[in-house]
């Protein structure tokens, strides 16, 4: 496993020609491995490897993932829901330790512990995520749950 949530050496951001064939909105370049992870297992016949795919984050679309043919793979074909595409408190925002929406919210309301950010970045720190085959989305949660409390607070 690579180490997913650093911040050295990261993929650069999709060229602006590569946007989401259904809503037009620039995606973000994934390794093949999330989709090896995601798809389910009746898609993932049709998973072309040798293509750049491409994470739709757009919370109105239905395409979670696409390729350089434009080749579309939807919400229902993939095995966890999407925190960027699924309002429901049980969605997680980080998938390698189970900080949930609605874990997240207690957090925010309660002051439970541990701090979400914290707990994670001390697991990052010991190397324990996973998030290329965890995370839809390829890449660390840590942003996603910093916004997440921002939004809550």
């Amino acid at each position: 496993m690579s180490d997913c949530c650093s911040t050295k050496g990261q993929v650069s951001e999709s060229s602006s020609n590569e946007l989401c064939p259904s809503c037009n909105v620039k995606g973000k370049k994934v390794k093949i491995i999330t989709l090896k992870s995601m798809l389910k297992p009746t898609i993932l016949g049709t998973l072309n490897a040798g293509l750049t795919h491409y994470f739709c984050s757009s919370k109105d679309c239905n395409v979670v993932y696409y390729d350089t043919d434009k080749k579309t793979y939807l919400k229902s074909e993939i095995k966890v829901s999407v925190h960027q595409k699924d309002n429901a408190t049980v969605v997680p925002v980080c998938y390698c330790f189970g900080w949930t929406k609605e874990k997240i919210k207690k957090y925010v309301e309660n002051g439970i512990t541990p701090n979400p950010v914290e707990h994670i970045r001390e697991n990052i720190n010991e190397n324990r995520c996973g998030c290329e085959v965890n995370n839809p989305q390829g890449s660390c949660c840590l942003g996603n749950v910093t916004s997440y409390i921002k939004e809550l607070t």
